[in-house]
């Protein structure tokens, strides 16, 4: 499942959410830190592992 990583406004808590793709559009996200809802998603890195070789 995807890791997508979000900013909080209130408090600046940067903090990490595993969500399906379908949570990811459903889910309201509030901040582990001070719980308040205006979180902003940060752009974030991934990586893939295939059977080809390179």
């Amino acid at each position: 499942m995807p890791t997508y990583e979000y900013e909080c406004k209130g408090c600046n808590k940067k903090f990490s959410v595993i969500l399906s793709i379908s949570e990811h559009e459903t889910t309201k996200v509030s901040c582990p830190k001070c719980k308040g809802k205006r979180v902003k998603q940060r752009l974030s890195t991934f990586t893939t592992k295939t059977s080809r070789k390179s």
